[in-house]
């Protein structure tokens, strides 16, 4: 599980309109800078699993690092980060507590 980062989007990335960005700060994918955008539940798989369906924007890719070559490592990293945010966001929701998973600036530090 990569560990992140939810950064601040003050007119860092002025293209798009997220408040904030997800950065890879750990593994192969250092300094990757990407935003989220559709989430969307898709059913299960045949082993019963939620599949989820996700839409990203990458802002920053970390030199050396050929998307087209790695579009697939890529898309699992930030699938797992969606995966933990959700995972979190339940956990808050069980909890009784905001569903927010960090605050600007806040490394998000994922177990695996």
């Amino acid at each position: 599980m990569p560990k992140f980062a939810v950064r601040p989007n003050t007119e860092v990335y002025p293209n798009t309109t997220s408040d904030h960005y997800l950065e890879i700060v750990e593994g192969d994918f250092t300094g990757l800078h990407f935003v989220l955008g559709r989430i969307e539940f898709a059913g299960e798989d045949e082993e019963g699993n939620g599949k989820i369906e996700f839409d990203y924007t990458l802002l920053l890719v970390p030199a050396g690092v050929n998307v087209e070559e790695r579009k697939n490592d890529i898309e699992a990293v930030i699938s797992q980060v969606l995966n933990a945010i959700i995972e979190k966001m339940v956990e808050n929701a069980k909890n009784g507590e905001s569903n927010e998973t960090g605050n600007d600036d806040t490394q998000q530090p994922t177990e695996g």
